[in-house]
């Protein structure tokens, strides 16, 4: 029964499974973010926080500045099908006079704060002026630039919202009100807005002079000619020279602040459009979503930090990530590159996953609050795939601005783990939200990467301006225009998940490609390493403890404590326990292991121990319980029972690979152990033992029978001649309770064999 044991712990050495690890570590101090270069794409979007003042203004107009000269570099040709049409993929086609032009843009979103009670109210009219003066400048020539309006505006930022060429708004929004909150409008303002206004002859003196003084009245007056919005004034003299086809009525009456719903604004040409959402607004523009870069604004230039995302994903993770990110942005004690660094402005974040996927709702938790987190609206995220990220993982991926793909690495598919339809269904509405509402991306890729159910198309808009995305049936459903929409090929079809390879085939929703990280910091321009954001000291003591060596050496311990104890004191099996409770409390947290691999490994441990004391000889329980502990610990290193999908069968592979290397390492380390140890054993000298162990001489004992009290494996206990002593076997294990005789005595070394004959 003992070699029973021995064979059971043998076999229960299992593999580790663990992805690939980074190669890249950050060597220095401090890295600045670099001017940014838009290389591939004609269409930009930026983020601007409501209310704008002195310091902010500064740091929007050197990005737009940087913005439009980084644009002027990027002269791609427009692609054309067989008919000449311009085909939009990342160039807009716009049509002007009958011909089509091609016009880089710049999407200027007005951002509230969700705690602002004035819609952004309190912006600086002279910050305000200087950014308006700037996108009317011969700068911009050539750029369209366009003012998406999410959330209800007043204030002196609809100063910036006419300076541009475009203006667009959610349906639920209003705007207006530009002199809320002060109690008088200079003459030099009132001037500014009129100068601006006009500059662009979409808007009408009258409505901007209602929206900086409500004792104004807003007058609608239809003539043959058409509808206008005049004032009283404008009215009475208008009267004199045109007929009036209806009397005129009042808009906005006197004393009225001037607020305009987004409907009205439409009508009134105050806006050209209404999009509830940026990628139903880029659409419309001519873009992808895809193909349209976000280009943060911080406040001065920043410095650039880098999160890693290694191993499976779980809740213990992602929380390290999320306290990691938010310490950074909010300049507090940052642990960086063994340093602390403390009032450091981050703008750059790296994050670098190498990961199989794994608890679907906390990757989806983590993109939300990416793409959520007011404090990152300013902070450019790019997240860097060197190997791979997988399934749940490549949500995180594209829920950063840029996605940078490394050679071979791959963008989804099969995970570590295989989702349950409740845990898909529960996670897309939260993707839907988190893609089409807050990031710019269509929902149906980031979807596919989860749901095997969702089947996606290449479908392409026969309308102008022309162009492709990939839309599953329901995003599709519910475009506004889908009847301009001609559905192509499937891209990906019910019954896998979607994947991207980096260097093959179409790359979707990969916006750049980096042999390695030094080419990744060449691409952004970053001279020096970002600062590797580091965990805290119990985070990093259980990453080490729960690596794939350190849990193979737990596992060698545990198996050759309990083969090779020698004292007859069970430290050996001391040992192997707190072995065995440190291997699963450390897979615990790496989240493989859970409470089906605790109790099978106990009652595995059961059936051992009713086979050694209580029916010995029969064999079932010996043989089940070592089943069932080498499935406990199999269990504990993988996320999966059976494998379901391709990237589990591969890692089952493996497993069963290095099982049996380490199976047959593990024997050959313990033939060479017995034979070290038995040559040890035997004295070089015996006279020189006898002479010097001559007051413990049991020659005596030479020929006596006795009965061991202790599993001799191979030292231990036994009875001879009525007195305890310590014993050694000639070779073979043998258990406790056995009759045992005396073949051999040298000194104080008392060799027995249960050979009886």
């Amino acid at each position: 029964m003992t070699k029973i044991i021995l064979i059971l712990f043998v076999l229960f050495l299992i593999p580790v499974n663990a992805c690939g690890q980074d190669t890249e570590t950050a060597k220095n101090d401090k890295t600045v973010l670099p001017a940014t270069q838009i290389d591939s794409s004609r269409g930009v979007i930026l983020n601007i926080t409501l209310p704008i003042n002195g310091k902010s203004s500064n740091a929007i107009l050197r990005t737009l500045e940087r913005t439009v000269a980084s644009l002027r570099k990027s002269e791609l040709p427009v692609d054309q099908d067989k008919s000449g049409t311009p085909i939009v993929g990342s160039n807009v086609a716009k049509e002007t006079d009958g011909k089509n032009e091609t016009r880089p843009t710049i999407i200027l979103q007005l951002n509230v704060e969700s705690d602002q009670e004035i819609h952004g109210g309190g912006s600086s009219f002279g910050a305000c002026y200087e950014i308006a003066k700037l996108l009317v400048s011969e700068k911009f020539n050539g750029i369209r630039t366009v003012a998406y309006l999410p959330q209800p505006i007043r204030g002196h930022a609809m100063l910036v919202v006419l300076a541009c060429d475009e203006r667009a708004a959610a349906d639920k929004t209003d705007m207006g009100e530009a002199s809320i909150g002060e109690t008088n409008i200079t003459k030099t303002e009132r001037e500014a807005y009129f100068e601006i206004s006009r500059k662009r002859l979409t808007v009408p003196d009258a409505v901007v002079e209602k929206m900086l003084d409500s004792s104004a009245v807003l007058m609608r007056v239809e003539t043959e000619k058409g509808l206008r919005l005049l004032s009283a004034a404008e009215a009475e003299t208008l009267g004199k020279t045109e007929s009036f086809i209806d009397c005129p009525s009042v808009m906005i009456a006197a004393g009225e602040p001037g607020i305009f719903t987004a409907e009205t604004a439409r009508k009134i040409n105050l806006i050209s459009r209404i999009s509830n959402d940026r990628v139903e607004l880029v659409r419309e523009l001519g873009f992808r979503p895809d193909d349209v870069r976000a280009m943060p604004i911080p406040g001065e230039l920043g410095h650039a930090i880098r999160i890693d995302i290694n191993g499976l994903i779980n809740y213990d993770k992602v929380g390290a990530a999320m306290r990691s990110i938010q310490a950074a942005v909010d300049q507090k004690n940052v642990a960086a590159n063994n340093r602390l660094y403390s009032n450091e402005k981050i703008g750059f974040i790296c994050l670098n996953i190498n990961s199989p996927g794994g608890d679907l709702t906390a990757s989806v938790s983590l993109a939300s609050f990416l793409t959520d987190t007011q404090e990152l609206k300013n902070v450019w995220k790019v997240a860097y795939i060197p190997y791979q990220a997988r399934a749940d993982a490549a949500i995180i991926a594209l829920a950063c601005d840029e996605v940078v793909l490394g050679q071979g690495a791959v963008l989804g598919g099969d995970g570590s783990t295989e989702f349950s339809s409740k845990d898909v269904e529960d996670a897309k509405e939260t993707i839907r939200e988190i893609f089409s509402k807050t990031a710019l991306r269509s929902w149906s890729i980031p979807v596919g990467f989860v749901d095997r159910g969702t089947e996606i198309f290449k479908m392409t808009r026969t309308q102008r301006p022309v162009m492709t995305d990939y839309f599953c049936e329901e995003e599709y459903n519910a475009l506004a225009d889908s009847k301009d929409w001609v559905r192509g090929e499937c891209i990906k079809n019910k019954g896998e998940l979607f994947s991207v390879t980096g260097g093959e085939g179409e790359q979707y929703v990969v916006d750049r490609h980096a042999e390695n990280f030094a080419e990744f910091k060449m691409i952004y321009g970053l001279d020096d390493d970002p600062l590797l954001v580091e965990p805290g000291w119990a985070d990093r003591l259980v990453e080490v403890l729960s690596s794939p060596g350190m849990s193979l050496f737990i596992l060698y311990v545990v198996v050759l404590a309990l083969a090779y104890d020698s004292t007859g004191l069970g430290i050996g099996a001391f040992i192997a326990v707190v072995g065995v409770f440190l291997f699963f409390w450390l897979n615990f947290l790496g989240g493989t292991a859970g409470w089906l691999e605790v109790v099978l490994f106990a009652v595995g441990v059961l059936c051992v121990l009713v086979e050694i004391f209580l029916l010995p000889g029969l064999g079932v329980f010996g043989i089940g319980g070592a089943i069932a502990i080498i499935t406990s610990f199999v269990f504990a290193t993988q996320t999966f029972y059976i494998p379901r999908n391709s990237y589990q069968f591969a890692q089952a592979r493996n497993s069963m690979l290095v099982l049996l290397l380490s199976s047959v390492g593990i024997i050959v380390i313990g033939v060479m152990i017995t034979r070290t140890l038995s040559k040890l054993s035997k004295p070089k000298n015996t006279d020189q033992i006898e002479e010097r162990e001559k007051l413990a001489s049991y020659d005596y004992l030479l020929g006596m029978n006795g009965k061991t009290i202790t599993p001799l494996v191979p030292a231990g206990r036994a009875i001879i001649d009525n007195k305890p002593f310590n014993v050694v076997s000639d070779g073979d294990l043998i258990e406790r309770g056995e009759n045992i005789r005396v073949i051999e005595v040298v000194g104080y070394r008392v060799v027995v064999s249960n050979d009886m004959s």
